[in-house]
């Protein structure tokens, strides 16, 4: 979900510019995985704090996403959101269900997506999750994908530059605008 369909670093960046009384675009965009570019000390904290904030229901959609979700579903692709978010906030099952509102709520407001809820997955562990191909952001889990022989296909971020040229990584050089590649690779 965040990074691949939600644009979350622009909305986490609005909220450690709050917390940090700068303007955001004092924040370079351009951020890595620890958020060390914006002086922040506990990013796993930052995260969670974001996460349980309602700036997180609020989050613009990546680049492209609407046409490249589209393309795949004309092509017979059944798209699934897979997300980690309930787990990114800690043990408390009460951060956990608001955590699983503020996306679903998200997610209805985006009816352009064609996502419904039955189609958005919460879980530990996104490797687990049954799928024929992955778009993914995060660098750990596409290195664990890609070493567990499954189809993932990396969409450019910042942070993960390290994985772009890692073997059995596909990359949408041109983010959601490629997804014709992907489609061509896995249609039947």
């Amino acid at each position: 979900m965040d990074g691949v369909i939600a644009n979350w670093v622009k909305g986490l960046r609005a909220h450690v510019a709050a917390r940090h009384a700068v303007a955001d675009r004092q924040l370079a965009l351009n951020v890595s995985w620890d958020l060390s570019e914006w002086g922040v000390e506990d990013p796993a904290a930052t995260i969670r704090e974001f996460l349980l904030s309602p700036m997180s229901g609020r989050l613009k959609l990546v680049e492209g996403v609407e046409g490249g979700i589209a393309a795949l579903q004309s092509a017979g692709f059944r798209v699934l959101a897979v997300t980690r978010r309930d787990h990114m906030v800690g043990d408390n099952p009460d951060d956990q269900t608001k955590t699983r509102e503020i996306a679903r709520q998200w997610f209805a407001g985006q009816p352009q997506l064609a996502i419904d809820e039955d189609d958005l997955v919460f879980t530990e562990d996104p490797v687990a999750v049954g799928a024929d191909v992955w778009v993914d952001d995060a660098p750990r889990r596409v290195r664990r994908l890609a070493e567990a022989d499954k189809p993932v296909w990396l969409l450019p971020q910042p942070w993960n530059r390290s994985v772009m040229q890692s073997e059995g990584v596909m990359v949408l050089f041109d983010g959601w605008d490629s997804v014709a590649d992907l489609i061509a690779a896995h249609s039947t």
